[in-house]
């Protein structure tokens, strides 16, 4: 065989170009991360299985669990390698929040009972009933209605007797002034306010109409005590500590940077 002859050979052409891809993939590193699937993660998963379905997981649901979290993994490394997760704002909250959850998860000392009524005192406002109102109403949609009717009691007729239909309730009893403008509307329970207690009086104007009203008792503000709402005022002072220790996280972060505001 000639050497033009060698050289046309399909055989040697296919064992050239082998070897010079063999020895080009040899010197190239290998870049590829490599993704470990420990027992300690195949036991978080099936914990968390158990967690959201109450069974234990089979080996094949395991395993299935296992491929999810693989494919997902790979989509994850893959998505920062492209930087995917640079200028989301989606992103960015789901990190803010995650991270926050961290600093408010600090270890907080023990509460004291000093430390609690403290608290308690501070912040006794929100533990103090509003003004409540108790009271009866006739319903009327128009004002010459409701003075007529008011005159007709005054003359010994039966109240049951003269209000028109409504689908409000007749009688509301330890209403603040926020229920009562929430149901009939803004204004209403200040006009409240200027009524005497024990007779007829109106009419007063809704959001619906018009109404006279009876008023049984007008409740002064009342502060609960501490010992009724004692688990609430834990639970609210436990949760102004995390606050607290998130706020004091964010300040120590902010003293390992230097803040550099451009001019405009």
């Amino acid at each position: 065989m000639t050497e033009r002859g060698f050289l046309r050979q399909p055989l040697l052409w296919f064992l050239v170009i082998g070897l010079a891809l063999f020895v080009a993939d040899s010197r190239i590193p290998d870049t590829r991360s490599e993704i470990v699937i420990t027992s300690a993660l195949r036991d978080r998963l099936a914990t968390l299985w158990t967690t959201q379905t109450g069974l234990i997981a089979t080996e094949a649901e395991l395993n299935a669990l296992v491929d999810n979290w693989l494919k997902e993994e790979v989509l994850y490394r893959e998505a920062l390698r492209l930087g995917l997760d640079q200028e989301d704002s989606i992103v960015r909250r789901r990190l803010v929040q995650k991270l926050g959850f961290i600093a408010e998860s600090e270890a907080i000392p023990a509460r004291e009972q000093g430390e609690l009524e403290a608290f308690y005192r501070e912040y006794v406002d929100d533990y103090t009933l509003p003004v409540r109102y108790s009271f009866r109403h006739l319903y009327f949609q128009q004002r010459a209605a409701a003075e007529n009717a008011l005159a007709r009691i005054g003359e010994g007729a039966a109240p049951q007797e003269v209000g028109e239909s409504t689908m409000l309730n007749p009688a509301y009893a330890y209403r603040s002034a926020l229920d009562l403008n929430a149901t009939f509307g803004a204004g209403f329970a200040g006009q409240l306010g200027n009524l005497a207690t024990g007779s007829w009086q109106g009419p007063v104007q809704s959001g619906f109409g018009f109404h006279l009203v009876w008023i049984n008792a007008i409740h002064p503000r009342q502060v609960t005590p501490l010992e009724e709402i004692r688990q609430q005022v834990l639970q609210d002072l436990q949760r102004e500590r995390q606050l607290r220790a998130r706020d004091a996280y964010v300040e120590n972060l902010l003293e390992e940077y230097s803040i550099v505001v451009e001019s405009q």
